[in-house]
């Protein structure tokens, strides 16, 4: 189902349902982090921490990265619809979510379940990043000297000229 389809289902019903913001599917992802967020609906996510007994209607999220046997006990935790993976390496990925009661039990039913794949790619070498600046130095450097070389009056090798002081000139006329 797509995901706006799935969420207006859920309301009219009242069933619990998550989809993913982002990572979007088959989105490419520069850099070794990716922030997933989640849309949840009809379903309060809270500290399990703060809130072990169970409620009706409330609980947190488990992420999956990559795990082919997702378990509770593999599972990242997290109690807000934001989370950032860090230092993912380059590559396919496939990210599921599920919605899970404070005891971290599934859902019954367990249709609270999602997941997305997209890919990473590494982000620019340090060599191409080190280079950047020596060339913007010396372009700044060029770009100064053409500059100065241009408002300077050229040398002609004669001496400057003097000007005469009125009482020079008056003293020529004699």
């Amino acid at each position: 189902m797509f995901p706006a389809l799935l969420v207006t289902v859920a309301l009219a019903l009242g069933v619990p349902s998550l989809s993913f913001i982002s990572p979007t599917p088959n989105q490419t992802i520069t850099g070794n982090k990716v922030t997933v967020k989640i849309a949840v609906v009809n379903f309060a996510l809270v500290d399990y921490k703060t809130h072990p007994k169970l409620v009706p209607g409330q609980g947190h999220l488990h992420l999956w990265l990559d795990q082919t046997n997702p378990s509770k006990t593999s599972a990242v935790k997290v109690v807000s619809p934001s989370y950032t993976f860090e230092n993912v390496k380059p590559g396919k990925h496939t990210l599921v979510a599920e919605l899970v009661a404070n005891d971290h039990s599934s859902l019954v039913p367990a249709a609270a379940t999602t997941s997305v794949s997209f890919t990473t790619t590494a982000p620019p070498s340090s060599a191409q990043s080190s280079l950047l600046f020596p060339i913007i130095m010396a372009f700044l450097f060029l770009t100064l000297a053409l500059y100065f070389m241009s408002t300077t009056k050229p040398k002609t090798g004669k001496p400057p000229r003097r000007s005469r002081s009125k009482t020079s000139k008056s003293r020529s006329r004699r």
